[in-house]
């Protein structure tokens, strides 16, 4: 059959599907289809897996001819074959959506959607929850949905899901025998484990291979989803206003010391402002005030929880204003701990190093409206890695209470060090801890810095370009070695440098 064919069918099956509902559906034990969104990140074999199926009989049902061509957004039917009595079809609830959309999409009545989901009411249902639309034969008990206080940022100091518009497409989560499907997944990073990812959301290795039917649990690639049960979805108070396109949070789970990005699309020019972690957001607007975007930057120090998300808009020339509230959840990096020793115990003193923060911050939380860089960054060095951001560290046997705030990359001394990005120069100083460092702007809130150089070649003011040499490789300031020393800031947040080389940002 060619791919033309198979997709005139397909589309011809899903809009039979569509036209009698499930009803009829159900009384056809061996013909049931759904409909699946393709979100970031996904792919055919993971998309498959969440429906119990197979990748080649996802592609077969689409006409796919190279499992490689989904796009974001693309819609895929699903077919749920040989659905039995022991078979149960549930929804994942998107931004937008209320029960009574979700029940009209499935030919059911709200009534009916309250009564096999045990829901308190209508409004009770929050983004990203699981809604059981037909039931298995071992149904689980639900435990009605109840109001929550959210978690205060007690500290603040120092990667998606998009949710769609009303009428927009939702995901979809198929399971047998009443197993449920967690939609969330963690992309597997350079240098990730079992353990340690397990230490990130606070899971057993056991849980982590039990719900990704792990074989080798040691064997990991980069790039490879894994499902992460019981994690907390974004809850949005209230449906998304009709000013709104689309309303976009990357990534689903923040994480101490990364980097997120929100973005939002209005049907009309607005002027938007928001908070979060009891700090005001910095804004981009562009495409004349539709396309709003937000560069979050998670200190490392913020305490696990759920912390709320306020955005503000007002509709340019005096418009109506609206607000859209979410529950936000931050978990831990999962860093771990070194001990070092420091011959120059006056470095190590506290005031040393808090005013050399305080000034870093203060430095960094200044914002240009134009960025210099595009996409993602490039490596400041041609040298190998040798330690990684995050790492919690303990200073000739004090507390655990510090950590390395940044990338360092061994080199010889005279090695050439580069500009990750086009910027400005704003900073070129000899600092206690950091030696000889050089800042540079790059716009949106984005500085890199670059220390323990043996010599700097740049001026405060100087336009550089991605990859010019702005130094070299020393051994300056609080250092036990030549190495480069690389830090970035985002809106005078201190996160990881690599999450900006390894992903594309807005």
């Amino acid at each position: 059959m060619s791919c033309q064919l198979r997709r005139f069918s397909a589309i011809l099956l899903l809009s039979a599907f569509a036209l009698y509902g499930f009803a009829s559906a159900q009384e056809q034990s061996d013909s049931l289809f759904t409909v699946h969104v393709v979100q970031r990140g996904e792919n055919l074999f993971r998309i498959a897996l969440q429906y119990n199926l197979f990748a080649e009989q996802v592609a077969a049902a689409n006409g796919i001819t190279d499992s490689n061509s989904i796009v974001v957004g693309q819609r895929l039917i699903i077919p749920l074959v040989t659905a039995g009595l022991d078979q149960r079809l549930t929804h994942i609830v998107a931004a937008g959506e209320t029960l009574a959309s979700i029940a009209a999409a499935y030919s059911k009545s709200e009534a009916e959607l309250i009564s096999l989901n045990n829901l308190a009411s209508a409004d009770a249902i929050y983004i990203g929850q699981e809604l059981v639309i037909v039931a298995g034969a071992a149904e689980p008990e639900v435990t009605p949905i109840e109001s929550q206080p959210t978690a205060t940022a007690e500290r603040s100091d120092s990667l998606p899901v998009t949710a769609p518009s009303p009428g927009g497409g939702a995901r979809h989560s198929f399971s047998r025998g009443g197993a449920t499907v967690d939609t969330f997944v963690h992309t597997v990073r350079s240098g990730d484990n079992l353990f340690e990812i397990g230490l990130r959301y606070g899971m057993t290795v056991e849980a982590l291979v039990s719900a990704n039917n792990l074989l080798d649990p040691g064997l990991l690639n980069v790039g490879q989803k894994l499902i992460i049960p019981g994690i907390q979805l974004p809850r949005l108070a209230r449906d998304l206003p009709v000013i709104v396109d689309s309303f976009t949070i990357d990534p689903l789970v923040l994480e101490t010391g990364r980097s997120a990005r929100i973005e939002l699309l209005t049907k009309e020019p607005t002027s938007l402002s928001g908070q979060f972690l009891d700090q005001d957001l910095r804004v981009i607007t562009r495409e004349e005030g539709k396309r709003h975007n937000i560069l979050l930057g998670i200190p490392m120090f913020t305490d696990k929880g759920v912390y709320p998300l306020t955005l503000e808009l007002q509709v340019s020339g005096g418009g109506s204003s609206e607000t859209i509230a979410a529950n936000l959840q931050v978990i831990g990096g999962g860093y771990g701990y070194q001990t070092i020793t420091i011959n120059d115990s006056e470095l190590l003193t506290p005031a040393v190093e808090e005013n050399e923060i305080n000034l870093l911050v203060e430095h960094t939380s200044n914002f240009t409206a134009e960025r210099s860089w595009n996409n993602s960054l490039s490596l400041p060095a041609a040298a190998a890695m040798n330690a990684v951001f995050g790492t919690l560290r303990s200073y000739n046997g004090s507390d655990y209470d510090r950590y390395h705030r940044g990338v360092d990359f061994a080199g010889a001394p005279g090695t050439s060090v580069l500009a990750a990005a086009a910027g400005r120069v704003t900073l070129v100083d000899r600092l206690h801890i950091r030696g000889n460092t050089t800042v540079i702007d790059h716009g949106w809130g984005i500085f890199t810095l670059y220390a323990h150089q043996q010599d700097t070649l740049v001026q405060p003011g100087d336009l550089v370009t991605s990859g010019q040499v702005i130094g070299t490789i020393g051994s300056t300031g609080r250092s036990t070695g030549p190495h480069l020393h690389w830090e970035l800031w985002l809106n005078g947040v201190n996160v990881d440098p690599m999450q900006w080389v390894q992903e594309i940002f807005p």
